[in-house]
């Protein structure tokens, strides 16, 4: 079991690490300890993955990671195309002359969703991996629903970061459906597209970087990311050091999340990160560092409305984090 924080400790306070150790998990005298012995990965598997598609350039960058996910696992690849409508509002329902430019706004928007349709039904027939694609005509306040319905019935979903400049209205949205809404993982493909641009899988499994801090959103992170963290050759989990009672409390933090992972047979490093000005710097330069090929991370600990105001570690990380995430909230 790889935790390395005992040194630290040790250096600190002038003991053999094995001596530390058996001192800070030292058991009352009643309970009787038993180990089992560990267990081979149990090698969770991810077999349905489902991508948002929306007939823009993107497409082709989330596709992309959907196909190395894809190799992977072995897995199933569905395509969920979202063509949306222009609808009549409530103002402009007043005007019975706006009726039919909008029916006929909405005829050109299905006639242009035929031609992305057969693009994307040729680019689907270029895909190794056994692959399917929907097609959705909707409006936008029906974008939501059929997201969050969709994502239910695979293993994770894959989209785009949804706040840069040039990025459509809809995608805050599908993200935000994915995560509330779909109770799945949700793989958010960065700008750069690492994996894409290096054209292979091990980049993605080479170092997955967990960020820790003992919420009930990291824990579910955690669990939905537990497939890729089974097929990883280095596990960091990273836990920004900050002052405060909660730290007080434990005095060695991440330490039983390092020993769960380890029951599951992955071998974790334990890297506490100096805080910096705020936890976002502290982990995205973490990030940066160790060139993570994908980072776990749980969404949305405060509510979005704070988060959008404040500027809270999620709506930084879907902004810059140049690496790919596995969110859950």
């Amino acid at each position: 079991m790889q935790i390395n924080i005992a040194a630290r400790f040790c250096a600190d306070n002038g003991c053999a690490a094995g001596e530390h150790m058996r001192h800070r998990f030292a058991l009352p005298s009643r309970v009787e300890p038993t180990f089992a012995p560990r267990q081979e990965k149990s090698l969770t598997m991810i077999k349905d993955i489902i991508v948002h598609l929306d007939g823009s350039a993107d497409d082709a960058v989330r596709l992309a990671h959907a196909e190395r996910i894809a190799a992977i696992f072995g897995a199933h690849i569905r395509g969920l195309y979202a063509n949306i409508l222009p609808e009549i509002t409530l103002a402009m329902a007043e005007y019975a002359a706006v009726t039919p430019v909008i029916a006929a706004s909405q005829d050109e928007a299905r006639a242009n969703g035929d031609q992305i349709e057969r693009t994307l039904r040729r680019r689907f027939e270029t895909i190794a991996a056994p692959a399917e694609l929907r097609r959705f005509d909707l409006f936008a306040d029906g974008l939501w629903r059929t997201v969050a319905s969709q994502a239910r019935t695979a293993d994770l979903m894959v989209t785009m970061k949804p706040y840069r400049a040039d990025a459509p209205d809809c995608w805050p949205q599908v993200i935000e459906a994915a995560l509330f809404a779909s109770g799945r993982g949700v793989y958010v493909v960065p700008d750069e597209a690492i994996p894409v641009a290096q054209g292979t899988v091990e980049h993605m499994t080479k170092t997955v970087l967990v960020a820790w801090n003992d919420t009930r959103e990291a824990a579910r992170a955690l669990s939905e990311a537990m497939p890729f963290l089974e097929k990883a050759q280095d596990v960091v989990v990273a836990i920004v050091d900050r002052d405060g009672p909660a730290e007080a409390k434990n005095a060695e933090p991440g330490a039983d999340i390092a020993r769960h992972l380890d029951r599951h047979g992955v071998k974790v490093e334990l890297r506490h990160v100096a805080n910096w000005d705020n936890t976002a710097d502290a982990l995205l330069n973490e990030i940066r560092r160790l060139d993570v090929g994908l980072v776990v991370l749980g969404a949305y600990g405060h509510s979005r409305f704070r988060e959008w105001i404040t500027g809270g570690v999620t709506r930084r990380f879907l902004t810059d984090c140049p690496s790919p995430m596995l969110m859950a909230h």
